[in-house]
């Protein structure tokens, strides 16, 4: 327990503590958001949808993210887990415009709500669902 990192739901970081422990890191965004050295209980399905949200390209080093990036990616990580505890993480209660939707059996020709493409690539070990159209 004393290796695990922040509770996004209970403490999450202030905006510039969070910055500091991000950036520091070189690895790729979504590894550093699956590490739950970093913050506990973010799995991969919760890391690909804050990374969807926040419109920031799952292999992006840490190190190079920008100063609103980081900001979008610390806001969605709180709203999308605010958002699973509220709905008691039923998944037909989540918004039909989160990737969650879309994201599941690495389906050829899977589509957004908004009709964008999902891409599926393999990053920090785990498959990876992001939108090449939105994710840059």
């Amino acid at each position: 327990m004393s290796k695990l990192g922040f509770d996004p739901f209970l403490d999450m970081p202030s905006p510039r503590e969070f910055q500091a422990r991000l950036t520091r890191r070189k690895a790729p965004v979504k590894a550093i958001l699956l590490d739950q050295g970093f913050a506990a209980g973010v799995g991969n399905w919760i890391a690909d949808e804050i990374l969807f949200q926040a419109g920031v390209h799952p292999e992006k080093r840490c190190h190079e993210l920008t100063d609103e990036e980081v900001k979008r990616i610390r806001s969605k990580m709180n709203t999308i887990i605010r958002k699973a505890v509220a709905v008691a993480a039923d998944a037909e209660r989540f918004p039909k415009t989160w990737l969650f939707h879309h994201r599941w059996g690495k389906q050829a020709g899977a589509e957004t709500a908004n009709g964008h493409k999902v891409a599926f690539i393999t990053v920090g070990g785990r498959t990876t669902a992001f939108v090449p159209d939105v994710q840059v």
